[in-house]
């Protein structure tokens, strides 16, 4: 098997610093994306998220990608000085290897896959190498029609899980539809938030966390609207408005990243950037009349 990843003899300082990683894409199946129901922290899903965008276009799945103990201390956010940092890593990476997806089938059946096949140590090269399980090639591998592809680094900076897990979810209807629908129910268990029974405490701790995290590190712009079913109370389904970011407000989600603003500061910076917008729309009018 090839093995893809650190190239022989390379050093470690030679590694691109992850947040740089602007090249790095992951590429789903819509039905992965769309139809599956797993459980993971916003660490695991990065890893997990991190390692699939080792999979080039041209892979055929059974390639051994390689990962050095220090890259992946860096996605971890594991302190690669420690003396712990290889206890730890494999700590990591055994909790990712014994993870697994519930897939619905077009027959209304589920399937239940693993994410990897094999994970080896390589104590001479400093390396973890992996191998995805061969369940998971139709979802990941050779991906012709309806799959979702996006940059990694649009991802790597979100803190909560359902941010993550909703960025992918509208991703992958976005070139389709500029609206989507759930019912609240659908929605909680695509997102893996089925113990939150109430909807006030859905939208505080699910909904609004997940779309700021969208809204501020990602390529889309998100807007959500509840409705309630005629003869029902309360909220029942959620439309979501999808959209692309307008060029000042992407100057802005960059400038917050690199300015690393506190919440006052992103605030105030939005602030300005919302009058410096208002003054230009005026000039135009003003120009036009």
């Amino acid at each position: 098997m090839p093995i893809k990843g650190k190239p022989e003899g390379a050093e470690e300082t030679a590694l691109i610093p992850i947040p740089e990683q602007q090249t790095f894409f992951v590429a789903k199946s819509n039905e992965l994306i769309q139809q599956s129901r797993f459980s993971m922290t916003v660490q695991q899903n990065k890893i997990m998220l991190y390692l699939i965008s080792k999979i080039k276009p041209m892979d055929i799945g059974d390639e051994v990608y390689s990962v050095s103990i220090r890259e992946f201390c860096k996605v971890c956010n594991i302190d690669y000085n420690s003396g712990k940092n290889y206890a730890d890593a494999k700590k990591a990476i055994k909790a990712i290897a014994d993870k697994s997806v519930w897939v619905k089938q077009e027959d209304g059946s589920e399937i239940l896959l693993r994410w990897l096949n094999r994970v080896k140590l390589n104590r001479e090269t400093n390396c973890f190498e992996i191998t995805f399980h061969e369940d998971m090639l139709p979802y990941l591998y050779d991906l012709q029609s309806r799959y979702t592809r996006y940059c990694f680094n649009n991802v790597l900076t979100m803190k909560s899980k359902y941010g993550i897990r909703l960025y992918e979810l509208l991703k992958s209807y976005q070139f389709m539809k500029k609206e989507i629908s759930f019912t609240i129910e659908e929605l909680k268990k695509r997102l893996d938030a089925e113990g939150y029974k109430r909807y006030p405490d859905f939208r505080r701790f699910v909904l609004e966390k997940a779309i700021e995290d969208i809204n501020e590190c990602s390529d889309i712009e998100v807007s959500y609207t509840p409705y309630s079913s005629s003869n029902k109370r309360g909220t029942n389904y959620i439309t979501f408005t999808i959209k692309e970011p307008s060029y000042l407000e992407d100057k802005l989600r960059k400038t917050r990243k690199k300015r690393k603003l506190t919440p006052s500061g992103k605030s105030e910076y939005k602030r300005r950037v919302k009058a410096y917008e208002t003054r230009v729309k005026k000039e135009e009018e003003n120009s036009q009349s």
